[in-house]
């Protein structure tokens, strides 16, 4: 390091000194922010000694290096980010001229400059309208999804008619640890995983789809990007079976093939990676297969013969009888005291959301603001062994989002 001298157009000067408590950067950029005005927008950070500059224009968007004073070397750069300024002037005033080379493209003159900046604005403005496009196909996308039927279909639900579908196919769910596999189709199929908590998976695998990519191994990973850690372990190097075949994931190890997946860690949603895969490709959902596949069974208001006849005339009046035998156990009843208290905090501070799939409580509020009745809420939950899920991104800390069930949809109404 070596003296260094900051100066503006106005004629302000200050000398800058190795071994003071504030670097050379620090101190160069408070300079600047301290003097900076309308009509006064150039700085320079000079070697006096090796006849060295560094220039920030700030009105042009420029940073200049100079070398030498008469008959000096003048090179130009564009600015690009909000840290250029404080980048070049830490490699100023370490290596002074040649320290900033790696930081470049150092153009020779001021026209060039002028084109570089202006190809550089064309290239800002082009991304931002790309980035807006997108952002705009994404809310589409996540728009036509909250209107889907999936979407509005309670997992308990979705998990009824999923074992009957399953067994319609003459199968049987599979629970391991806890996990149970539903799965029906040939070729064509559905699958999905349910802890015994709740938490979920369901994949749809349409052999028609442009989204198969069983030959492009990072492609099809790259559908499953965002799932949380704990669904994707469900599919992750898993033994294949009737209704699942593995693709190899580029790391190592297998992942089970998709076309369309849908997570049920909180509200259900698509996997950022698909939506990713869908707006770059300009597709829609159907691409997913979930309309064609599964849609047609949750729309229905109930299933029967004849809907499931519709869509799988391959299914035996045997197979369908026995899937479609009714289940003649109850659910157990409530903790009264419980109940109670529950339903008065959803009526002191919850809703249930537009699809009656989940109670939300505490909306909007911090943990702080929520105070002592959140921690009452959790063990209320626990003790009622309601499913607590996931709150959607953007919520707030203190938001608790559960599960509806229609034994306390029963009592809600008094309340309402």
């Amino acid at each position: 390091m070596r003296p260094l001298t900051f100066s503006d157009d106005k004629d302000n000067e200050q000398e800058w000194l190795p071994g003071g408590d504030q670097s050379a950067e620090n101190g160069f950029l408070e300079f600047v922010a301290r003097h900076q005005a309308a009509d006064n927008t150039s700085f320079g950070m000079m070697d006096m000694a090796a006849e060295e500059a560094l220039m920030f224009l700030k009105d042009i968007g420029a940073i200049c290096r100079v070398k030498g004073w008469q008959d000096g070397r003048t090179e130009y750069r564009v600015v690009t980010g909000s840290g250029d300024h404080r980048t070049l002037a830490a490699e100023f005033a370490r290596g002074g001229f040649t320290a900033l080379d790696p930081h470049g493209p150092w153009l020779p003159d001021a026209e060039t400059f002028l084109q570089a900046r202006a190809a550089f604005r064309e290239q800002r403005v082009t991304a931002l309208r790309n980035a807006t496009q997108a952002r705009s196909r994404d809310e589409g996308i996540r728009s036509e999804f909250d209107r889907s039927v999936l979407r509005r279909t309670h997992p308990r639900e979705l998990r009824r008619r999923l074992e009957i579908l399953t067994r319609v196919d003459g199968r049987e769910p599979v629970t391991v640890s806890g996990v149970t596999h539903y799965g029906y189709g040939t070729g064509n199929t559905v699958n999905a995983w349910f802890t015994a908590e709740g938490r979920g998976l369901v994949l749809t695998y349409d052999r028609s789809s442009p989204l198969v990519s069983t030959k492009d191994t990072h492609a099809h990973a790259a559908l499953y990007d965002g799932v949380p850690a704990d669904l994707l372990a469900l599919v992750k190097d898993v033994p294949a079976t009737d209704t699942t075949f593995n693709i190899p994931h580029p790391d190592g190890g297998t992942l089970v093939a998709a076309t369309g997946i849908f997570t049920f860690s909180g509200p259900c949603a698509m996997a950022d990676g698909l939506v990713t895969r869908l707006e770059e490709d300009g597709l829609d959902i159907e691409a997913t297969g979930v309309t064609r596949l599964l849609d047609h069974f949750l729309a229905a208001r109930e299933l029967t013969p004849e809907v499931l006849a519709e869509a799988g005339a391959r299914w035996s009046q045997e197979d369908m009888a026995k899937a479609l035998a009714p289940d003649e156990a109850e659910a157990a009843p409530l903790d009264r005291e419980a109940l109670t208290r529950f339903c008065k905090i959803w009526a002191d501070t919850g809703y249930n959301d537009r699809w009656d799939v989940h109670y939300v409580l505490f909306d909007s509020r911090t943990v702080e603001e929520a105070g002592a009745a959140r921690d009452d809420l959790l063990e209320l939950v626990r003790t009622l062994g309601l499913e607590r899920v996931d709150t959607p991104p953007g919520a707030a800390t203190g938001e608790v989002w559960v599960r509806t069930d229609p034994r306390i949809d029963a009592e809600l109404g008094n309340w309402a």
